[in-house]
């Protein structure tokens, strides 16, 4: 049975992996390699009930450790769907992005912490005004993509800029596959607004074109 990201049903609660200068997109994949001991401790909780869960952006100015709130309080949402565990007790896997969720509080805290979250909801208010920035965003990228300008990106990309179309999806893929600036990433992810986000996409690709 085939699931959009958005169908999803979210937990009221989620584990959370605290990395620095982590953001994972809605839409995207994020590959993991899980060593740490309370990490393949959350990695099983999570396979032993919903498979999911989040990777939160540590903030820089204080210690993960001791800080009773480490991490930005938005996130994306994450499905765990492949997972390979490794004889000496490591893990890699791939983690979906599905929704965009907010930190409300926290339900635990050690041996990982537990978030209560809550779904953020896309603000949208014009539907043609964003349509035309995101065909505009569609077209920058290709062009950095013919241009060689960013040569992260590789081309079959541009065959998935081809059919895309919905402006939330067209800010998503490309925020994750062409803004690589750590805060930058985490800035487009906590925008409500899908006209910011798109606006926000467009200059930094005007930028990265202009070498500015």
């Amino acid at each position: 049975m085939e699931f959009s990201e958005s169908q999803i049903p979210l937990p009221e609660t989620m584990p959370i992996m605290v990395l620095g200068a982590a953001t994972h997109f809605p839409r995207s994949l994020m590959p993991l390699y899980i060593y740490e001991e309370r990490y393949r401790t959350m990695l099983d909780y999570a396979l032993g009930g919903e498979r999911m869960f989040g990777v939160a952006y540590a903030r820089p100015e204080v210690d993960p450790e001791v800080d009773p709130d480490p991490v930005r309080v938005i996130f994306t949402a994450g499905l765990v769907r492949a997972c390979v565990k490794h004889g000496d007790g490591t893990s890699h896997l791939m983690l979906q992005g599905l929704q965009r969720v907010e930190i409300v509080g926290w339900s635990q805290v050690f041996p990982f912490r537990v978030a209560n979250i809550k779904p953020v909801v896309d603000l949208s208010i014009d539907s043609s005004g964003e349509q035309q920035l995101a065909y505009e965003l569609i077209n920058l990228c290709q062009r950095s993509i013919a241009d060689h300008h960013d040569k992260q990106v590789s081309l079959p990309m541009q065959k998935i800029l081809e059919v895309l179309d919905d402006p939330v999806e067209v800010a998503d893929m490309i925020g994750h596959n062409f803004l690589h600036d750590p805060d930058c990433r985490q800035e487009l992810l906590e925008m409500v607004s899908v006209k910011e986000r798109l606006e926000f996409l467009i200059y930094h690709m005007k930028s990265s074109a202009e070498g500015l």
